[in-house]
C-alpha cells in the first residue's frame, strides 16, 4: 500500500508539533513515497504468530553495545542529542502492516525455503509445500500415512518440453500417493500397484466426514450448516455403496490466518495408474482437500463437474492410452513423457483459491486414497501454498 506523502516540512517549535509531524509522515521516505525496509520485510509486528526459532540465512536483527538495533544492515541508536538541538530522523515505518480498513488485503512476504537442510523427508515436505519457512507464520503440522506414500521431488517431473509439471515455488514439490510415491512418478520403477498395509481406515479420519450437510443447500447457501458435514456435498457420492478409504495418506496443518489476509491458494495435480483400465468404473482413487474454518467445513478442490479430483475427474486432460468412453485411437499424451504415468493419465497443474477470515485458526487436510480396494496407485502433486487476496470465484481452475 503506497501513501501519497509530501516531503516538505513546516518549521515547528514545540515537541508536540514535532510528534504530530512524525505521525503524519509515518511510512514516508524523503522522496515522498511509502518507505519499507531494504530487504522488503515488514518491520512492524502485526500480532501474528511468526516462527523465529528456525535458522535463517540473512536478515537477522541484533542489538549493539550502544543500545542500537541492527536490521537488514541498518542501525538505529537512542543516544543523547546535542542540547537545544532536537532532531527527528526520517520515519521508516512500513504502514502496510497496519491496515486501516477491513477491505484492505496485504499478503505477507514469503521466501521459499525448500533448499534448506531438513532432519527428515516429512519436515522437508512441509518446506517444499511452502510452510514453516524461517521467520514466517508457523503452522502445526502432521503427516499420517505410510512412509513410502510421501516423497519430495526436486525439479520438474518428466522430460517433456515445455515441462508439464514444473516446480511451482522454490526448488521442490510434494508427491502424496496411495502407493509408493516415487514409483508412481518415476519411469520403469514399479508397476503402479503397491499395497501399503496398515493404512486402510475405511472411514474418513476426523474432522473429515462424507455426510452431506443438506439435500438442497451448501454452507454457502446456509451458514448454519457449517460443522454438520461436508459443506460442498461432494464426498458422499464417492463413498456411497463402497467399503470406504484404503491406502490412505494425508498432510494436515493448523495455522492462524495472518492479519489483513482474506484467502489462501495452492497448486495440485492428480495422476493415476488406474487409467485406462478402470476409467469410468466405480473403483476410484480420489483426492480431498478439507478445510475447517469459521465459514466452511468440507472439500474445497473440485473438477470441472464439481466433484473431488479423481480418476474420473473432468480435468483429466492427459490420457496416454485409448479408452472406450472419450478417447478412441489414436489417444496419446506426449506431456507425460519421462514420467511413470506413460500409458496412463493425469491432470494439468490446477490451482485452488479459497476465502478465509483474518485472524481465525484454520485446519487444512490434503488427503489421497483408494476407494473400495487397495490396488493400483494414484498420486497428487502439491506445491506453492500461499496467502493471497480473494477477488473472484472460489474453487479450482487450471493454473
Amino acid at each position: 500500500m503506497m501513501l501519497a506523502c509530501s516531503p516538505r516540512r513546516n518549521a515547528l517549535t514545540s515537541l508536540s508539533s514535532l510528534a504530530a509531524l512524525a505521525l503524519a509522515l509515518a511510512g514516508c521516505s524523503d522522496d515522498g513515497t511509502a518507505a519499507s525496509s531494504e530487504d522488503g520485510i515488514s518491520s512492524v509486528d502485526a500480532g501474528n504468530d511468526v516462527d523465529e526459532s528456525q535458522p535463517t540465512e540473512d536478515g537477522d536483527s541484533a542489538t549493539d553495545d550502544e543500545g542500537g538495533t541492527t536490521v537488514g544492515g541498518t542501525t538505529t541508536t537512542s543516544g543523547e542529542e546535542d542540547e537545544g538541538d532536537t532532531q527527528i530522523s526520517d520515519p521508516k515505518f512500513d504502514v502496510a502492516s497496519m491496515p486501516d480498513s477491513p477491505d484492505i488485503c496485504l499478503v505477507p512476504d514469503h521466501i521459499p525455503c525448500d533448499h534448506l537442510d531438513y532432519a527428515n523427508e516429512e519436515a522437508e515436505a512441509w518446506g517444499a509445500l511452502g510452510l514453516n519457512c524461517p521467520g514466517e507464520f508457523s503452522a502445526d503440522v502432521e503427516y499420517n500415512g505410510h512412509y513410502l506414500a510421501l516423497y519430495v521431488q526436486e525439479g520438474q517431473i518428466g522430460t517433456h518440453s515445455p515441462a508439464t509439471y514444473p516446480v511451482r515455488e522454490g526448488e521442490k514439490m510434494v508427491v502424496l500417493s496411495t502407493g509408493d510415491a516415487f514409483d508412481v512418478i518415476s519411469p520403469g520403477n514399479g508397476d503402479g500397484d503397491t499395497t501399503l498395509s496398515g493404512n486402510d481406515p475405511g472411514y474418513l479420519p476426523s474432522p473429515m466426514q462424507d455426510d452431506e450437510v443438506s439435500d438442497t443447500e451448501t454452507c454457502e447457501d446456509n451458514p448454519d450448516l457449517v460443522g454438520t458435514g461436508d459443506c460442498s456435498n461432494t464426498i458422499f457420492d464417492q463413498f456411497s455403496g463402497t467399503n470406504g478409504a484404503f491406502d490412505y495418506a494425508e498432510m494436515r496443518f493448523s495455522i492462524t490466518v495472518p492479519t489483513a489476509v482474506n484467502a489462501f491458494a495452492y497448486n495440485v495435480a492428480f495422476l493415476s495408474w488406474e487409467y485406462p483400465d478402470f476409467y469410468g468404473w466405480a473403483y476410484n482413487d480420489i483426492y480431498i482437500a478439507w478445510l475447517e474454518s469459521e465459514d466452511w467445513t468440507g472439500n474445497i478442490t473440485f473438477d470441472l463437474q464439481g466433484n473431488p479430483l479423481s480418476l474420473n475427474a473432468g480435468f483429466l486432460d492427459y490420457k496416454d492410452a485409448p479408452n472406450d468412453i472419450d478417447c478412441p485411437l489414436p489417444c496419446d499424451a506426449p506431456e507425460l513423457e519421462g514420467t511413470g504415468l506413460e500409458g496412463h493419465g493425469g491432470t494439468q497443474w490446477l490451482e485452488t483459491t479459497w476465502p478465509v477470515t483474518s485472524g481465525e485458526e484454520i485446519t487444512v487436510i490434503f488427503a489421497v486414497m483408494d476407494i473400495q480396494d487397495n490396488i493400483v496407485d494414484s498420486a497428487v502433486l502439491l506445491d506453492n501454498f500461499r496467502w493471497t487476496c480473494f477477488g473472484g470465484t472460489k474453487g479450482t481452475v487450471v493454473g
